[in-house]
């Protein structure tokens, strides 16, 4: 579930993919909008994280101690 300021980014997210204002767009929503809003942006987050783990595994592997610098 979405913290507050994460809802307002949501809908920040979704008026910048359709160039809009974050004013414009967010009086042009409905209950249900907004909800399917918060859904893709959860959505969206969570890819996000899971490929920033991938990421790191990527360029961790065969990374050791020894060849570390210091």
């Amino acid at each position: 579930m979405l913290k507050d300021n994460q809802k307002i980014v949501a809908i920040a997210w979704e008026a910048k993919k359709q160039d809009l204002s974050y004013g414009m767009f967010s009086a042009m929503l409905t209950e249900e909008s907004k909800i399917h809003i918060y859904k893709e942006y959860e959505e969206y987050l969570m890819a996000k994280e899971a490929a920033e783990k991938a990421r790191i595994r990527k360029y961790s592997k065969g990374k050791t101690k020894s060849n570390v610098p210091k």
